[in-house]
């Protein structure tokens, strides 16, 4: 928390961080991968094969949706809940197991995510770490096309931890071979991102896309092409 409130006193709207930043860590989901379009399109697309009734489409994909919360609820508990309450062939594993295919289908990068990653990359080392599955997580960033910016990728399930883990962040941090001091983290979720890089020690970015957040958070951009101001 201390590292948090110095950063406070020192920002202001076109801010840089401190010439010391060597590397730039990326998360994946809402962060460069636009997750809250795939999952939506996987929503129907899961609807329109498994739904018995298709006129429930509508209440089952905002229903599915939310149970989903933006990738944070339990997997299995997801697709368990939506089989008790809608009539549905098949099984809640087939409908989970779906959401690979559709990821390497829908998946697409956010707004000007090739294009920050361009920006940056005669400037700093950059990676990316991601919680989630390696397969799901590797199919997604394939699928934007933006793996070659990268000198080294993380997932969570490769490493036995997570975010907001602070050794995950450092296990990223060794891997550009840059100390945690040098380098930044860039993701879309206060407590994950946000503090889980503050609490290793490493400089970080809020992106808030849609203005969501409720964290009075100095170092926060609405578009990665403000990362230019910072960076």
């Amino acid at each position: 928390m201390t590292k948090y409130r110095v950063l406070c006193t020192k920002y202001s709207p076109n801010a840089a961080m401190n010439s010391t930043i060597k590397a730039v860590i990326f998360d994946l989901d809402n962060t460069l991968a636009d997750r809250k379009y795939s999952y939506k399109m996987h929503a129907e697309a899961c609807g329109r094969l498994f739904l018995k009734d298709i006129s429930l489409l509508d209440r089952f994909c905002t229903r599915l949706i939310g149970l989903d919360n933006n990738g944070y609820a339990d997997k299995e508990k997801v697709y368990k809940t939506i089989y008790e309450e809608f009539p549905l062939t098949g099984t809640p594993a087939e409908m989970s197991a779906k959401w690979n295919e559709n990821a390497g289908i829908f998946t697409r990068p956010e707004p000007f995510a090739e294009d920050i990653l361009i920006y940056l990359q005669d400037k700093y080392t950059l990676a990316l770490l991601t919680n989630g599955y390696s397969l799901t997580q590797n199919i997604k960033l394939d699928r934007t096309g933006l793996r070659k910016y990268f000198a080294a990728v993380v997932v969570s399930e490769d490493t036995g931890t997570a975010k907001p883990d602070p050794e995950i962040f450092r296990l990223t941090c060794k891997k550009t071979g840059v100390s945690e001091k040098e380098c930044v983290y860039v993701g879309d979720h206060f407590e994950n991102d946000i503090k889980g890089a503050l609490s290793a020690g490493m400089n970080a970015v809020l992106y808030d896309r849609y203005g969501t957040s409720r964290e009075n958070y100095p170092y926060t951009v609405r578009s990665l092409g403000e990362l230019k101001k910072i960076l």
